[in-house]
């Protein structure tokens, strides 16, 4: 048998081309797998690259579309082991896409086999439970999340609140959310004292979403879930109201919008507002918040200066159980104000000017520091008269046990005679300015009758001082229009120089000074006491 030479060469040259000699330019293999992981929007796709011989990893890419054309575009790497994957998004729901791994070496751009994957289709949203932060007489603030968008922009949202006795239901909707998925909102133009259902409600393009109804009954009280919402929740409703109870913690911005409930603005302008009668007992005061007038500002727990300052409508209001504090003027001029309840545990009260109507201050049980009697407040042992309230009219007797009365304690009051206790030692200044006080019997013990005690008091016609008395201070009697002065002291007491200055009238030509029998010539030839025109011994 005779044998082709030159198919005898060609055999053993392609036998020399074994998998051990490969050439460096054989292209790589591209392959790509099941998509896996695909939502509505969302897909991860990945493939594998087989090299050959000494070919480097070409630049990858994986293209995708939802035709044949796969016109989008998306880098990727190969790992250690040649496997390619990555995740696309911003897909269209119920899509069919074709995708597929390209390389490129420079030279020429090779494919992977073509494969195909749906996404899910789009649903209606999902909501969460609805949920109620605040709410009042008139009005609720509701919150609640929509957890699922169905893969499709929420086009309306809000709540339908149903009038469960005559099944009128009304379409409330918003666009007010706390985060991109939680929804916050005012219900308002609800009644007191009535049952209402609230659902949420969301809605895409597949159509609208109910949540769970929420059963709800207003009272008469205003419950806040957090400081700083009472604005919101009151609304349009700010001067509908006349009674309210809050429930919940206030803050400078709550305090501002009671102050506008109860007629009086930040600058202190007058507002609309008719709030007369306030409930605080289940209220906390805390610090924080923007101003409620005169850059003042909310402290724990404390009713702080000028709080209700110039309230003028304000009748009653019981303070929250949890108050330590009751400052200075903090009801200044509250000239309707009747009546105010402290509770347990207040530990300082220093009292507020111009309340004209004041006329019983109570005083829980429960507190160690203070106590009532008949309407006024006295500290827990009754040695100290701290607020009088100077509505009270008629005669006044102070209790036995005081011993001291603070500054300005009966001052602009309305009671015509006064008795105070002998066992009163002390005296603030002006105690009695301009008071309605006729007649006034001081103690036999009282050494000294401070700057102003009897101060503009206008129909002051007769007043009775003690043996002790030592010294009378300047202005005591300015602008009182005094017709007799009885004083027990043996020896004329000290006075300041202008201790009987009076601009009201002349008081040594007009006032009888009435002295110890026997005592006459003592006062008569005293540079001071001599001045009366009229001395007689009693």
């Amino acid at each position: 048998m005779k044998y082709n030479p030159i198919l005898i060469i060609t055999a053993i040259m392609l036998t020399a081309c074994s998998d051990e000699i490969v050439p460096g330019n054989i292209e790589p293999l591209l392959s790509v797998a099941e998509a896996t992981d695909i939502t509505r929007t969302e897909a991860t796709l990945a493939g594998t690259v087989v090299l050959k011989g000494n070919t480097p990893m070409p630049e990858l890419h994986f293209i995708y579309g939802e035709t044949e054309d796969m016109n989008n575009e998306t880098a990727a790497t190969a790992d250690s082991d040649n496997n390619v994957s990555i995740r696309i998004s911003g897909l269209t729901p119920g899509t069919l896409y074709n995708y597929c791994l390209t390389g490129t070496n420079g030279r020429v751009t090779i494919y992977s086999n073509t494969m195909t994957f749906t996404t899910q289709h789009s649903n209606r949203p999902v909501l969460s439970a609805l949920t109620i932060l605040s709410h009042g007489p008139t009005s609720a603030i509701v919150s609640y999340e929509i957890t699922d968008d169905g893969g499709e922009d929420i086009t309306e949202t809000g709540c339908y609140v149903t009038n469960t006795s005559t099944g009128e239901t009304t379409k409330m909707e918003t666009t007010s959310n706390d985060t991109n998925s939680t929804y916050r909102m005012r219900l308002g133009g609800l009644e007191q004292n009535t049952e209402y259902e609230f659902t949420a409600f969301a809605s895409n393009k597949e159509g609208e979403t109910k949540g769970e109804p929420l059963q709800f009954k207003t009272s008469n009280a205003i419950i806040l879930q957090e400081a700083g919402e009472l604005d919101e929740l009151v609304g349009d409703d700010i001067y509908e109201y006349s009674t309210l109870s809050i429930d919940g913690q206030i803050n400078g911005d709550d305090i501002r919008c009671l102050r506008e409930m109860m007629g009086r603005d930040i600058n202190g302008d007058t507002t609309p507002g008719q709030l007369t009668d306030v409930n605080l007992a289940d209220a906390s005061i805390v610090e924080g918040g923007g101003s409620y007038g005169s850059s003042r500002y909310t402290e724990n727990n404390v009713i702080s200066y000028g709080m209700f300052a110039d309230c003028t409508d304000l009748t009653n209001i019981v303070l929250p159980d949890n108050t330590t504090a009751i400052e200075n003027e903090a009801f200044s001029n509250c000239t309707s104000l009747k009546q105010l309840t402290i509770p347990a545990s207040v530990s300082s009260v220093t009292p507020s000017s111009g309340c004209m109507s004041l006329m019983e201050i109570n005083v829980s049980a429960a507190n160690i520091n203070y106590t009532s009697v008949e309407g006024v407040l006295f500290s827990a042992d009754g040695q100290q008269l701290t607020w009088f309230p100077i509505g009270k009219d008629g005669d006044y007797t102070l209790p036995s046990t005081v011993t001291e009365i603070g500054d300005y304690a009966f001052r602009d009051c309305n009671i015509t005679h006064f008795t105070l206790p002998d066992n009163l030692t002390e005296i603030g200044q002006a105690v009695f300015y301009g008071s309605k006080v006729e007649e006034v019997d001081m103690p036999d013990k009282l050494r000294l009758i401070p700057t102003g005690t009897f101060q503009n008091c206008s129909q002051l016609k007769t007043i009775r001082l003690g043996s002790a008395t030592e010294l009378i201070s300047d202005y005591a009697f300015d602008g009182c229009p005094l017709l007799d002065m009885y004083i027990d002291a043996k020896y004329p007491p000290v006075c300041n120089p202008e201790a009987f200055t009076n601009s009201a009238s002349d008081m040594f030509s007009t006032c009888v000074l009435h002295v110890p029998a026997g005592r006459k010539t003592a006062y008569r030839y005293d540079a001071d006491w001599g001045q009366f025109k009229n001395i007689t011994e009693q």
